[in-house]
């Protein structure tokens, strides 16, 4: 039935139902018989997408937004049953104008009569992180299939720290395809927006009337884009806008660095500490070092991000007064104590997904997620995360960031700077020395020596410092168990901890029982357990790149194995691949004399990224990586004791098995093709 609009109704503070703006444009769509079948997914067909900015009104910003579904299947009907809508009070709120279901040509309105559910969602709360986001939900009582759910609200508002400077991205394609993808932009004729666009997107259009600039943007059954998974999470893979009316990284500089002053005296307990290291340290970099351990140290991380939160840092007093604080607070903290002591301070705006990415976008205020420092020691910069569990290293020795690019908040600076690419260095380290008994029933020792170094070395000492060695050796025996049930602990232990040189070696061992597994006659089989390179590279789907593959981490990984055996072996093997200078592996197996076997593997990535015309080659890599541990074969008499003559070989996988189908079919082949033509 067709229903009649109410006047405004308040949901909750920041939320209520009322009309629609005028200035927008309720252009209809088509709603078709039939649905695109190239369109549908998860049970319904997307008609349409349509996002409206005003910059023209009273208000900082108004952001109209309207969907439209039509409903194919139960699936979509239960999806697309739930409209929400979140926004922050203390500078947004939130108009919701329809919530329709059209079905017959009727449309059915619930919006101005249904019950809505005001909640605060912290989805980060577990990740210390309060952003204080109020999310206003319905759920529709009867969606079919048939249907179309229409649903429209516009947000308006942003943070006074932007002052009221605008900038977004807004895509205008996705892995599944929108019939109708529609996107406006109002803005005074005097205000200079600039844009830039990503991926082929669509061409705009223009109108100017009343000193009223109108720009549009439009796509029709524009078919979804194919998502390549592993790209580095800078690179954009869909057709994008970016708008910004921020002139140049100078104006971002200019606004954000007076918020990280601060009016009055450092607080007393501050002016001790700052004491305390001009005594202890004499030097600049073990100041610099020094000041980062109390700053990581004597304040806890938690963030608060509601309003201003965001983007302001809170005073130093507030911050010595709650012992808490973020990125931003930190930073400030660490900025303000290395005035006092001399050391060249300022804190640094990153991204830490897209910061690659920055230099190729337009200046803004809003592309930034966290706050780190900006150190200078004789001449050599440094890049420091006040954030991070406390680094004891000498400062040349702890792991910096490597973000890709940051904006220093300092006087005078006018663009971005480059930070350095992460070095490729030896990270880790893993002995195993392994000894099988006279029988199956004799249980296996089984130990593993881990020697990490640097971001290694510092992860693995923020575990022992989160949850105790307690429960990190608890976590590692559950990981054991779970292939061997029956494994019992012998050590476990921190050996060293080489502050000095940021090198830190854990040793754990175990007596496993229920080692070997049982096979037909009377061979039984051991394999050994590969902890330290094994899921290093994720599975990449089969086919053509387009885009590079992302490595994360580089560093060179290094594993050995010793293996003792009571029977004699022989044989081995060598294998391994490489692309370029990026990435490199190399899997070796040797039998030093007959009881004894080492295998020997290392992994080498030498970059970030790797071209997408190497992807085969990782590919090879992360299959080999999947089977590279050594399987013993066995052979028991009646006393449940090894006979002579063992049997050792590389693990299989299930591509080594696809592979010697593939040979026998294709021998299979030619050996016919040579009978036929005889």
């Amino acid at each position: 039935m067709d229903q009649d609009t109410p006047d405004i109704r308040e949901l909750a503070p920041g939320a209520r139902v009322a009309p629609v703006p005028p200035w927008v444009d309720l252009a209809p769509y088509a709603i078709p018989q039939t649905p695109n079948p190239h369109f549908i997914s998860h049970g319904s067909c997307a008609l349409l997408d349509d996002s409206q900015i005003d910059l023209c009104g009273s208000d900082d910003r108004a952001w109209f937004y309207r969907r439209a579904d039509l409903i194919t299947a139960t699936a979509g009907a239960e999806r697309c049953a739930q409209f929400s809508v979140s926004f922050d009070p203390e500078f947004e709120h939130v108009d919701i104008h329809n919530v329709t279901v059209i079905r017959g040509g009727s449309r059915i309105e619930h919006a101005h009569r249904a019950q809505f559910e005001v909640m605060r969602r912290e989805s980060n709360l577990e990740r210390l992180h309060v952003d204080g986001r109020v999310t206003v939900h319905l759920t529709l009582p009867d969606v079919r299939p048939g249907d179309v759910v229409e649903t429209a609200f516009t947000t308006f508002g942003m943070r006074k720290s932007q002052g009221g400077r605008h900038s977004v991205f807004v895509s205008l394609e996705w892995p599944v395809g929108i019939i109708d993808v529609r996107f406006r932009q109002r803005s005074p004729s005097g205000r200079v927006i600039a844009e830039r666009g990503y991926n082929n997107p669509p061409q705009g259009t223009q109108t100017e009337a009343d000193g009223i600039v109108d720009r549009r943007w439009r796509t029709m059954e524009r078919e979804g884009f194919k998502y390549e998974p592993l790209a580095p999470p800078w690179m954009i893979q869909s057709a994008a806008l970016q708008l910004s009316e921020w002139r140049d990284w100078a104006e971002a500089v200019n606004v954000f660095a007076p918020l990280y002053e601060d009016e009055g005296p450092l607080p007393a307990e501050i002016e001790q500490e700052i004491a305390r290291i001009a005594a202890s340290e004499t030097s600049v970099a073990g100041r610099a070092a020094e000041i980062l351990r109390f700053a990581q140290n004597a304040v806890r991380y938690h963030a608060i991000s509601i309003g201003e939160g965001g983007y302001t840092p809170r005073s130093l007093q507030e911050v010595c007064e709650t012992r808490y604080g973020d990125c931003k607070d930190k930073s400030k903290l660490y900025m303000h104590m290395a005035r006092r002591l001399g050391v060249d301070a300022c804190p640094a705006l990153v991204n830490t997904r897209n910061g690659y990415a920055l230099n190729d976008w337009l200046p803004s205020g809003t592309v930034f997620d966290h706050c780190i420092v900006r150190v200078t020691v004789d001449g050599k910069v440094y890049w420091l995360d006040p954030t991070r569990q406390i680094q004891m290293s000498a400062l040349d020795k702890m792991t910096q960031c490597h973000f890709g690019w940051a904006l220093p908040l300092r006087a005078g600076v006018t663009t971005i700077e480059k930070m350095p690419d992460p070095p490729v260095e030896l990270i880790s380290e893993t002995l195993e020395q392994v000894t099988l008994g006279e029988g199956p029933e004799t249980p296996v020792y089984y130990e593993w020596e881990h020697k990490f170094r640097g971001a290694r070395a510092e992860g693995a000492r923020e575990q022992f410092a989160r949850e105790g060695s307690v429960g990190v050796f608890k976590a590692y025996a559950d990981d054991i168990r779970r292939m061997w049930p029956e494994a019992r602990v012998v050590k476990q232990e921190l050996v060293s901890d080489d502050l000095e040189r940021n090198t830190l070696v854990i040793r754990e061992a175990y007596e496993i029982p229920d080692a070997w597994m049982k096979g037909e006659n009377n061979v039984v089989k051991f394999a050994t357990r590969d902890i330290a390179l094994r899921g290093t590279l994720a599975p990449l789907d089969p086919g053509d790149r387009k885009l590079p593959v992302y490595l994360g981490q580089p560093g060179r990984r290094v594993r050995r194995v010793d293996v003792k055996t009571v029977t004699e072996h022989q044989g081995g093997w060598m294998r391994g691949h490489r692309a370029g200078e990026v990435l490199s592996w190399s899997d070796q197996m040797r039998v030093v004399s007959p009881n004894y076997l080492v295998i020997e593997q290392t992994l080498v990535i030498g970059s970030m990224v790797l071209a997408p015309g190497e992807a085969e080659t990782y590919r090879n890599i992360e299959r080999d990586l999947g089977s590279n541990d050594l399987v013993i074969s066995e052979t028991v008499n009646k006393k449940n004791k090894f006979l002579k003559g063992g049997k050792s070989q590389r693990e299989t996988s299930a591509w080594d098995v696809i592979r010697w189908v593939f040979l026998v079919l294709l021998a299979i082949y030619w050996i016919g093709r040579i009978l036929a033509g005889g």
